[in-house]
């Protein structure tokens, strides 16, 4: 019987501390991805019963954009440069909404959020570990936030939403 290895690897090329981080958020993409698959475009654009909830297209997105958000406007204090804007035409909600998106395919998605971590990633190659844990003040926020706890953040809202997504798709395929 083969046992199945669960742990986190570190991710070679960074820091140690750094790496295991990078590696943990890549298991919570591999969820949120294996969520995803053979997914319809209704299931993908379902609303709840109510038509009232975030649909699963629309955390995709959601998922993507705050990770490049966070990235950015975080961690570098810059805006997206227009190659990674050019990767978000909805723009972001407000405050404590996420932007509806429908009729967009699975692929699209799929891809979206590959290149937002890919970004991710490459952002972060040369970060030192004391960067690292460095805090930075978004001149438009009231806080200050170190990438350590940025990336903390990611991987707690990507399970969160991983969850919604789990529950999405359960109850749309049982109306189906």
């Amino acid at each position: 019987m083969i046992r199945k290895k669960l742990e986190i690897k570190a991710i070679p090329g960074y820091e140690p501390e750094i790496a295991r981080w990078l590696a943990a958020m890549a298991q919570i993409r591999e969820r949120t991805i294996s969520l995803t698959e053979d997914l319809d475009q209704q299931t993908l654009d379902w609303t709840g019963p109510e038509g009232d909830e975030n649909s699963i297209g629309s955390l995709l997105y959601h998922i993507a954009l705050v990770e490049v958000s966070w990235l950015y406007y975080d961690i570098h204090l810059q805006n997206f440069p227009p190659s990674v804007e050019e990767d978000f035409p909805f723009p972001m909600a407000e405050e404590g909404r996420i932007t509806p998106v429908s009729g967009v395919p699975i692929a699209e998605h799929l891809e979206r959020l590959s290149r937002s971590r890919s970004v991710f990633l490459q952002e972060l190659k040369n970060i030192s570990l004391e960067d690292w844990h460095t805090l930075r003040s978004p001149p438009e926020d009231d806080y200050s936030v170190s990438p350590n706890w940025a990336v903390f953040h990611l991987l707690e809202h990507e399970a969160g939403h991983a969850a919604q997504i789990s529950s999405l798709r359960k109850r749309a395929e049982k109306i189906k």
